[in-house]
Parts: structure tokens; C-alpha cells; sequence
């Protein structure tokens, strides 16, 4: 399988660049972005870095490669991972295997192998606004022994209101979308479900979420991420 998939990308043949813009984003190799995660109680609890590695074209598409790096409160860092996002012209399509990372701990040290991964964000955002429902489906592996499945879906995502929020890496006209999260895991056949409820602060220009707040069923704040610095 994988002589075949290296050959397939021999013969698709993109052309890699350092910089590309789409949708009014500029990608470009090395930029990175900090984000921090914050406890209801605003005690910082870890970080996530992302950098861009690569960013090329490939059927008309931008096709960005992302490197994650997570930092527990004492800084310690976990394995690197990689996520993808695809700019079409008239879409962004998110990898939405770094959320699903960034919220659920356990699974930072296992294999996750995707079936399903995707969340798109529309070429322009106005108030009132629906957006696509996303999903994430995965299986988790240990050493090889296969532990859960998982379901993670972005449902009913609806942008609220334009804002001017400012953050430790400056300040950012940004749409506030208001989503649902429901995720399953499936361990031993038993199904583990949860429900919350998610704000995501966004620019046009910024790859990520300038802001995001989970909140419990019962609207009660859980944790929020904000973005800390962002490097050209």
C-alpha cells in the first residue's frame, strides 16, 4: 500500500511554495500559531503550537500541511502530530483531528487511525448565518490493540454576531460561532457519550480559532483556548 501511495504522489506531481494566499489567508512555510488553554478558573493548563510545514497546489486547491506540538501546565510536550487543511477558493476545510486531540487528554499518547475528518468554514461569514455540520470518525489504537471508536460531530454552528476581541497576540475583527459537540466513544462495545456546547471566535484572515470557550450542557464555562502569538 504504501509503494502505491508514494507513487500516486509522484504522478499527481504538486508544485510546493513557501507562501500561497486563499480566501484572504496567507499560508506561508514557518508560521506558527500559540494557543493557550485556560481553566475555567483562568489557570493556564497547557498549550498547543502549530507551524506550518508546507504549503503546495494540487488540483486547484491550496493544500497546507500543519504541524501540533501540546504543552502540559509544566510544559512538558507531547508527540508531535500533523493535521491538514485543504483552501478549494470557495471553502476551508479543517482537520478536525487537533480539536479532537486538544480536547481529550488520554489520547494524545495513542494511534488514531481517521475514517471521516473534516469541518468546513465558507469563503465569507455574516451574521446569522449556518454553517456545514463537521465530523470526525476514528479508531484509537495502544500498541497495536485496538481501544475505541469514536464519533465526534460539530452540529448546529450558527455565527452570532461580528466582535472586535483582542488577545495576547493582538487584536482581530472576528465572527462568533456558536456550535454543538457531540462525541461518542465506543470501548468494549459500551458507548461513553458527551454533549457540550462551543464559541469559536473567528478572523478571515487567521488559519485558526482566534478564540474558542467549552461549555457544559448546562452553560456552565468548562475551559477556553486563546491565541497567544502568532509569528510570521
Amino acid at each position: 500500500m504504501k509503494p502505491l501511495f508514494l507513487l500516486l504522489i509522484c504522478c499527481l506531481a504538486p508544485f510546493v511554495l513557501n507562501a500561497q494566499d486563499c480566501l484572504g489567508m496567507k499560508f506561508k512555510t514557518g508560521t506558527s500559531y500559540e494557543m493557550q488553554s485556560f481553566s475555567a478558573k483562568d489557570k493556564l493548563v497547557g498549550r498547543m503550537v502549530y507551524t506550518i510545514k508546507s504549503v503546495k497546489t494540487e488540483g486547484g486547491s491550496t493544500l497546507i500541511n500543519v504541524s501540533v506540538q501540546s504543552f502540559d501546565d509544566k510544559d512538558k510536550a507531547s508527540p508531535e502530530m500533523t493535521v491538514n487543511y485543504t483552501c478549494t477558493g470557495n471553502e476551508l476545510i479543517a482537520d478536525l483531528s487537533g480539536m479532537m486531540l486538544a480536547t481529550n487528554e488520554a489520547m494524545k499518547n495513542m494511534e488514531v487511525r481517521v475514517k471521516a475528518n473534516k469541518l468546513i468554514y465558507p469563503k465569507s461569514l455574516s451574521e446569522g448565518s449556518k454553517l456545514p455540520d463537521g465530523e470526525l470518525v476514528a479508531e484509537t489504537y495502544n500498541n497495536g490493540a485496538k481501544m475505541m471508536d469514536m464519533d465526534f460531530k460539530v452540529v448546529n454552528r450558527q455565527v452570532e454576531s461580528k466582535e472586535s476581541l483582542t488577545t495576547p497576540a493582538g487584536t482581530f475583527s472576528v465572527y462568533k460561532i456558536n456550535s454543538e459537540i457531540n462525541m461518542t466513544n465506543r470501548a468494549m462495545g459500551i458507548p461513553i457519550r458527551a454533549t457540550f456546547r462551543s464559541i469559536s471566535y473567528r478572523a478571515s484572515d487567521v488559519l485558526f480559532d482566534i478564540k474558542t470557550e467549552t461549555y457544559s450542557k448546562n452553560d456552565k464555562l468548562r475551559s477556553y483556548t486563546v491565541l497567544s502569538k502568532l509569528s510570521n
